[in-house]
């Protein structure tokens, strides 16, 4: 199960704080982007709608990233 929005460390992913190692890359790529995106413009909206993408990216696609996402988020 994906953990909510408001938990902190989607934001903490989506900054590029926390650095997980997906087995299946288009995760690190879509963390990737959205960590660049808020280094252009860290500005709380920003980094809701970073937060937002990640979340719906991560729920798509929650079989192939549970178990790592579970390891993040405990």
């Amino acid at each position: 199960m994906i953990p909510r929005r408001s938990h902190p460390k989607w934001e903490a992913l989506v900054k590029g704080d926390i650095r997980p190692n997906f087995k299946v890359f288009s995760g690190n790529m879509m963390l990737s982007q959205l960590s660049r995106s808020i280094r252009n413009d860290d500005s709380e909206g920003n980094i809701k709608a970073c937060i937002d993408k990640a979340y719906a990216f991560f729920t798509r696609f929650e079989q192939l990233f549970s178990a790592e996402l579970n390891r993040i988020f405990r």
